[in-house]
């Protein structure tokens, strides 16, 4: 409750007082989504201001979207980007999220070198035995997990990237600018799907919600496989546009 800050002495209203507080706690980063607010009992005690007051300060911010509650359990932060984009262009999602003054992240929590996976060197085509590089990496917006990605780049393709590997770069920057490499196309498969504990925590969203699992390859021109990407999207803050066309 360390973010809330009433001076009784100033003519702006303690209930606006307190909302403008939380509201910047939340803008800074302090509250992220689903922190849970101090009851209206707790934050009146503290401040010896009357229950009316904290109710207006919490009706304030919930008709700006920011927190809501939830019977039973209490009162908690929901704003929260959603990332928006056409189902061909979502793997541009740092330029969709700069593009509306969002703060912006890459999160690499693991960078390691395999010689197996089932699912990933069946997409790569790779013989069991041959090096790959994998990064778990997390796409923040305003502190917000917008992504979580497992990066697969194959060893023959990106030599020594465990030396030139820096958490800031884009994906398509180590494939096209440091090794070189051409994307032609990406071929992607989606499925619904429901968020397992690990994938849960990491998107700050609960066990079980819908998320989109997405499953990427990048090709060159000649048809080798640069890499391949598991993308995880939390349902409830992803919407993909289909554009169809009528004949």
């Amino acid at each position: 409750m360390d973010y809330i800050y009433v001076n009784k002495m100033l003519k702006i209203p303690i209930y606006k007082q307190i909302s403008n507080a939380i509201a910047k706690a939340i803008d800074e980063g302090l509250l992220t989504y689903n922190d849970r607010l101090p009851t209206e009992k707790e934050v009146c005690r503290t401040f010896s201001i009357s229950p009316t007051v904290v109710k207006m300060a919490y009706e304030d911010l919930i008709s700006e979207n920011r927190i809501k509650r939830i019977k039973g359990k209490g009162t908690f932060v929901t704003n929260r980007f959603v990332f928006h984009t056409p189902l061909h262009e979502f793997y541009q999602i740092d330029s969709r999220v700069l593009s509306q003054n969002l703060s912006f992240k890459y999160q690499d929590i693991m960078f390691d070198q395999i010689e197996d996976d089932i699912t990933a060197y069946r997409m790569l085509k790779l013989n069991k035995g041959e090096l790959c590089y994998v990064i778990l990496r997390v796409i923040k917006a305003n502190q917000n997990p917008v992504i979580l990605q497992k990066i697969y780049l194959p060893e023959k393709y990106y030599p020594k990237l465990h030396q030139n590997h820096e958490e800031s770069d884009r994906l398509f920057d180590i494939v096209e600018k440091k090794y070189n490499h051409k994307v032609k196309h990406m071929h992607n498969t989606f499925s619904p799907m429901n968020a397992s504990s690990d994938e849960a925590l990491l998107l700050k969203i609960n066990t079980d919600d819908a998320i989109y699992y997405v499953r990427s390859k990048m090709v060159d021109e000649k048809d080798h496989i640069l890499g391949y990407i598991a993308n995880y999207f939390p349902g409830e803050f992803t919407e993909f546009e289909v554009m169809v066309h009528a004949l």
